[in-house]
């Protein structure tokens, strides 16, 4: 009785308003789970069914949680984004407006395939199924894991693809969704464990990730993290501050494929601040990512392949074949980097970077710990996280400020210092590191902070005052000054986390809660 009550609820919801919505749903919902607000949330076990009939300009709004896309064990059930929707995850359950939305530590919106037993064996096939859609369909916020397509591969889409897959298969196909600020974690698929690009005999698949994460991903033949297939059509997603980390193949292509062979083939993936590390080929050739303009019949090359990276970092990739980085397959196929990191020991033969390439550097990144993603922390965005450079690094202010995206991937402004940095986290000096000689300089009442705080300078007049966030940005707050040295500072707004402050001189660190 329960679930039929919220299936009316929800084709009320779907079918009888004639303008934009904001669809509220939590994983156990609230409320009368009509989805109005978080008082009345659908429950996560109908969140299939609320995008398929939502409209365009709606919103779909996800709390914290894990959220299959179906109850049972049918492994051919995917979630599928749509035209004109933007589905958000990263909730509290609390938030009046997306900008109140806290990524930082990463998304806490789970879209899985973990259906049926524990385990991947019977794992849905696909988390996220897309097709026919534009880059008005958005998906942004979410970790996308648990997929397990180990079916044989065919071109229409069996074992292509695990954590997302966009189908723009065959003349007048189109799949170029947008996703950002997502993670997508531990998916397997015989090519493409992580996502898969298809624009196969004609078809197009252009998708945009903006911010996105692709780890741990495993492709049981080839390509661990994406694949991007042109072969006789035309598959060139576009990436901005994008990472590949730890993802494996069986055979070749621990992390990236793109392929455009046959006559009208294209496969042009163009990168912008992405990293890729610590992916690797484990019986085969390619750490990174591979070139490929190779006709389907391996040995001629009838059509077009270059991979472009923009400010890229690609290091410490490994492949038991040739190519620890990358390689370059079929005449004609190429690799063009420009103001990039790349590490070209062992580099040979054809698996160069093209001639037209320019400004780059062969020299360690110097990152914060390659071998920790997350930090000690073991958050994703914050100050410690293990790809972010540190301050004698090469790749500081080495970029190219045209094309990049605005932020960086943790939000910082993409341009601090003298020019754009090389690779996912724009560099910010560690507040930390200022003038901690002078500390006992200030103290601030009480500490950590709740709502306001007295802000005091020890035989100094105070001046101006400046506080930052964990992650270097500025943050506004208002206050009264009630002398030279003393300053009620009303920090109500701020969100919960570590911040510090600079005035007379000093430094001042302190939490709000």
């Amino acid at each position: 009785m329960k679930s039929a009550i919220i299936t009316l609820l929800l084709l009320a919801v779907s079918f009888s308003h004639s303008k934009a919505l904001t669809i509220y749903v939590t994983a156990s919902g609230a409320g009368d789970f009509s989805g109005s607000d978080w008082a009345n949330a659908a429950a996560g076990n109908s969140l299939r069914t609320i995008i398929q009939n939502a409209l365009p300009g709606d919103a779909i709004w996800v709390a914290c949680g894990i959220y299959t896309p179906t109850a049972n064990t049918d492994r051919s059930l995917s979630f599928s984004m749509r035209n004109g929707i933007g589905i958000y995850g990263g909730f509290a359950g609390t938030e009046s407006t997306l900008a109140d939305r806290d990524l930082n530590c990463g998304p806490c919106s789970v879209l899985s395939g973990e259906i049926g037993s524990s385990g991947a064996a019977d794992n849905s096939y696909k988390v996220v199924y897309n097709e026919n859609i534009d880059s008005t369909a958005v998906l942004d916020g979410f970790v996308i894991r648990d997929a397990n397509d180990d079916r044989t591969p065919t071109s229409f889409g069996n074992g292509l693809g695990g954590g997302v897959y966009n189908h723009g298969f065959n003349p007048g196909g189109n799949c170029s969704p947008t996703i950002r600020n997502c993670v997508l974690t531990a998916n397997a698929a015989s090519w493409g464990g992580g996502a898969f690009n298809n624009g196969y005999n004609q078809g197009n698949a252009e998708p945009t990730y903006v911010n996105c994460i692709f780890e741990a991903n495993h492709a049981y033949i080839e390509a661990g993290g994406m694949d991007s297939y042109g072969v006789g059509g035309n598959a060139s997603p576009i990436l901005y501050n994008c990472i590949f980390y730890g993802n494996t193949s069986a055979t070749n292509v621990g992390a990236m494929y793109a392929w455009g062979g046959n006559s009208g083939g294209n496969c042009h993936p163009r990168l912008y601040n992405c990293i890729f590390a610590n992916n690797s080929a484990t019986n085969g050739y390619g750490g990174a990512f591979i070139a490929d303009n190779l006709d389907e019949n391996g040995t001629t090359s009838s059509g077009s392949c270059t991979v472009t990276l923009v400010n890229c970092i690609v290091w410490n990739n490994t492949a038991t074949g040739l190519g620890p980085q990358f390689f370059v397959k079929g005449t004609g196929a190429a690799v063009v980097a420009h103001n990039s990191d790349i590490d070209l020991t062992g580099q040979s033969g054809a698996h160069v970077l093209d001639p037209a390439s320019s400004a780059n550097l062969n020299t360690d990144p110097l990152f914060n710990d390659i071998a920790d993603l997350n930090g000690a922390d073991n958050c994703l965005f914050t100050g410690d996280d293990g790809l972010r450079l540190v301050g004698n690094s090469m790749c500081i202010d080495a970029g190219m400020s045209a094309g990049t995206y605005a932020t960086d991937i943790a939000g910082l402004t993409r341009l601090i210092g003298a020019g754009v940095d090389m690779g996912a986290y724009e560099y910010s000096t560690p507040l930390g590191l200022l003038l901690q000689d002078q500390q006992l300089s200030l103290e601030l009442y009480p500490n950590p902070v709740s709502e306001t705080a007295t802000l005091y300078a020890n035989g100094r007049e105070i001046g101006e005052i400046q506080v930052w966030n964990a992650l270097g940005q500025e943050i506004g707050f208002s206050g009264t000054r009630i002398s030279s040295k003393a300053y009620i500072m009303d920090l109500s707004e701020l969100k919960p986390g570590l911040y510090h402050l600079r005035a007379a001189g000093s430094l001042k660190s302190f939490m709000k809660r």
